[in-house]
């Protein structure tokens, strides 16, 4: 047998012998290694500051108004003078519709309402005469004018009378639907939607445009029941557009609806915005904001709080050691946590390093920690 193969064997057994008799290796002794360090951590003092309370919620820009233009006459439309985005008053022309026709149809009416004028001054002059005979030959006690041909002529003159009212009456009509033939805007804003050509035939009162009314803006948004209790109505509310990230708009509460959606039990609200800004048009989506109640609260870095079996917990320290401190919290702004109760302002509190610790536990305190 070679060596080597007498040394493994003589190894085995030496295994063996020890396992037989419950015997273990000898432990190599440990180096001494210093004592158990502290942990580091970074401290800071709770602080007070003003907490605001606020109701979010998601609505849009929408024009004061949004009017359809009709037609007032039908006809042939001769010309159409706008497009979509046109910025119009009420004296803009937008259309005209057969305006020659309705030019010779109040000058038809003029004519016959003369025509009726010349009767009844007729009619009145031809009763006059015979009432003066007729009254004469009474007083001769003689019959120049029967009281048949009375009654007739006093009856020719109230049907004058009356057939110039009816022209009076239809010249205006004329006249109204001359105007109408031009198409103007009834308020002063955008043109949105253009819903004719030149050349087609619309009938009276058929939608020809939508006109928005920017010169205000509103926005519309709902809240839940609940949250509807906090608001009134002029309380000013702030906005934001995906257009405009980095800007907050200012609007005024002006309606606060009295009935809640059956099915969702929200409130519907309306603001009417009071900035002017190219960057809000009508049906962006808007972001609202609005504070109900401001609140003077102790406030920490959301990193001291630290979530246990109690709860959430902060660390409070004396420089030295720290004490674990059961906390209720309240609402998270900039990176801090309202500290509703369980701490006091003024207090110095763990920042970094609290996950690590256990109550009692010796601290080393290191520069940083602020909020």
């Amino acid at each position: 047998m070679k060596q080597h193969e007498v040394t493994k064997l003589s190894s085995l057994c030496s295994l063996c012998l020890c396992v037989v008799l419950g015997c273990r290796p000898t432990e190599q002794p440990r180096p001494a290694g210093p004592a158990a360090r502290k942990p580091k951590v970074t401290a800071a003092e709770a602080s007070a500051r003003e907490i605001e309370y606020a109701v979010d919620a998601a609505g849009s820009i929408e024009a004061s108004e949004e009017i359809s233009i009709p037609a007032r006459v039908s006809g042939v439309i001769d010309a159409v003078s706008f497009k979509e985005g046109d910025a119009v008053d009420e004296k803009t022309v937008l259309l005209e519709i057969e305006v020659e026709k309705f030019l010779l149809g109040e000058q038809k009416a003029q004519a016959e309402c003369e025509r009726a004028r010349a009767q009844t001054e007729l009619a009145d002059t031809l009763l006059n005469n015979r009432v003066k005979l007729y009254e004469e030959g009474k007083k001769q006690q003689k019959e120049w004018v029967t009281e048949e041909q009375m009654a007739t002529w006093r009856a020719d003159a109230r049907k004058a009378r009356a057939d110039l009212e009816r022209s009076k009456a239809d010249l205006e009509l004329a006249r109204r639907d001359h105007r109408n033939a031009r198409v103007r805007s009834p308020i002063r804003g955008l043109i949105n939607r253009k819903l004719v050509s030149t050349g087609e035939f619309v009938k009276a009162e058929s939608v020809v445009a939508t006109i928005l009314n920017i010169s205000t803006l509103h926005v519309r948004f709902t809240v839940p029941e609940l949250e509807a209790s906090q608001l009134s109505q002029g309380q000013e509310i702030e906005f934001q557009v995906k257009s405009a990230q980095d800007r907050w708009y200012r609007a005024r509460l002006f309606h606060l609806s009295q009935k809640a959606d059956a099915i969702t039990r929200s409130v519907e609200c309306k603001a009417e915005v009071l900035e002017k800004s190219g960057a809000l048009r009508a049906g962006y989506f808007a972001q609202v904001r609005m504070v109900t109640r401001k609140q003077r609260s102790v406030a920490v870095p959301e990193r001291a709080i630290v979530h246990s079996d109690r709860g959430f917990v902060v660390y409070a320290t004396d420089g030295k050691s720290v004490r674990a401190r059961a906390v209720k919290l309240g609402l998270r702004v900039d990176g801090l946590v309202e500290v509703v109760d369980g701490l006091r302002e003024g207090e110095r509190i763990v920042v970094d390093g609290a996950l690590t610790l256990r109550d009692g536990q010796e601290i080393e305190i290191v520069a940083g920690g602020g909020s």
